[in-house]
């Protein structure tokens, strides 16, 4: 198993952190556009999340220090999920950890469908995915792969035999 993480719902508080991982082209480089985003943008888009019941974003703690973001965005048909790693944590199987809590997380919550949207040449991103269930489903435009996964909407009781 990886390292133990806890996922919090992300606070003001947090934006710092967020804003460091939106400005690292490392972390941004399989994002959205591949860009980074300036200090304002991020300081919008963390206090649409904080507004928007709709969208859930989570920082991810080992021993109370963040090393990650998990977010969970309502679309029409399912919820979408991301996630970033603080780069000075990579290589520590912390997505695989990440992925796997964000997912309870939203299993508790009742989320059952899920998907996932990843360049193509994100291979690790895949991976993990991929482990985690989700099974490929769409290209869409230029490298970029859906995945979907769906979940029991409740854990299902192990059969009494």
């Amino acid at each position: 198993m990886g390292p133990s993480l806890v996922l919090t719902a992300m606070t003001k508080a947090d934006a710092e952190f967020v804003a460091r991982l939106a400005a690292d082209e490392r972390v941004t480089a399989y994002i959205g556009d591949g860009h980074t985003w300036s200090h304002e943008y991020t300081a919008h888009r963390v206090d649409h999340a904080l507004l928007n019941a709709g969208i859930c974003w989570y920082i991810a703690r080992r021993q109370n220090s963040p090393v990650g973001l998990f977010t969970a965005t309502e679309r029409p048909a399912a919820t979408e999920i991301g996630y970033r790693i603080d780069p000075e944590f990579w290589g520590q199987v912390l997505a695989k950890s990440l992925v796997g809590e964000g997912l309870a997380t939203l299993q508790a919550e009742g989320r059952s469908a899920l998907i996932a949207r990843v360049d193509s040449a994100n291979i690790a991103s895949l991976k993990v995915l991929k482990r985690h269930g989700f099974i490929a489903q769409a290209k869409e435009g230029p490298g970029l792969i859906t995945l979907t996964r769906a979940m029991p909407a409740e854990p299902i009781p192990a059969s009494g035999g």
